[in-house]
């Protein structure tokens, strides 16, 4: 899941292989990895299983779980990947980065309850502040595709105690308000969002679609051009930038209404 993770783990069992005094346990150890980072995952597998059945330090047996787990998940195998991770969390539960390695594998494997669990499990340790990052962006992924937008809303205002500079979030809590209907709201997280990464076409066209759907659902069905102006530049702002799917809005709410006045 996080490159950054794996190295830390590499570093930290090499030193723990040396003190064991032998050559092949860290040359198991270096060429496991490298079969990793080159995505010859079946190669690594079998890297880690021998080291694992070589050495029996809880250290090393841990992170041969972790990154033997990594390499089935890779793989698509994602039961294996959830038993691995399960046996790191058993010999080192106090590890949040293997519960949310877990969960990104049984979110894989459509077990999206089970994920929320692990999910869950780390947020309220609350212990360690990039693991909940992480913990509560799956969370409102996983709640957005369960149409559960109030706890989207609650996982993103969580997450933006932590991390208040996230594009992306900014325009998931947006498009759960559009689902709600307060397209207010919508409007300033997509503004948010724009903020933060001027180029975000998919978080301009619906700010624009946001901005129409504000005056229609005020009961302005027929908005007059200069009532649709901001959401115009939106949503041609948006076009410029490669979004083809708001032609019909544009059309209705912007280019028919100057073709009218023109006649």
């Amino acid at each position: 899941m996080n490159p950054l993770k794996i190295s830390l783990t590499i570093t930290c069992l090499l030193l723990s292989l040396l003190g064991i005094g032998q050559n092949n346990p860290i040359e198991l150890y270096r060429t496991g990895n490298s079969n990793f980072k080159s995505g010859n995952y079946e190669k690594a597998i079998a890297n880690y299983t021998e080291l694992m059945e070589t050495v029996d330090k809880k250290i090393v047996q841990k992170n041969c779980y972790i990154n033997r787990g990594l390499s089935y998940d890779r793989l698509q195998k994602y039961d294996l990947a959830i038993a691995d991770f399960t046996e790191a969390i058993q010999l080192d539960s106090t590890d949040m980065a293997s519960f949310i390695d877990r969960g990104l594998s049984r979110m894989h494997a459509g077990y999206l309850e089970k994920a929320k669990t692990d999910y869950n499990y780390v947020v309220n340790k609350n212990n360690n502040s990039k693991m909940m990052e992480s913990a509560l962006y799956w969370l409102a992924r996983i709640h957005y595709s369960q149409g559960k937008f109030k706890e989207v809303i609650k996982n993103c205002d969580q997450y933006f105690a932590i991390n208040s500079k996230d594009p992306e979030l900014y325009f998931i809590r947006g498009t759960a308000n559009d689902m709600l209907g307060d397209f207010k709201q919508s409007i300033k997280d997509y503004s948010k969002a724009i903020e933060l990464k001027p180029t975000y076409v998919q978080a301009i066209a619906n700010r624009g679609t946001a901005k129409i759907n504000l005056l229609t659902t005020n009961g302005n069905l027929q908005p007059n051009k200069k009532d649709t102006k901001s959401a115009c530049q939106d949503l041609k702002r948006a076009k410029a930038l490669g979004d083809d799917v708001i032609d019909d809005l544009i059309y209705i709410y912007c280019d028919r209404k100057e073709t009218k006045k023109r006649n």
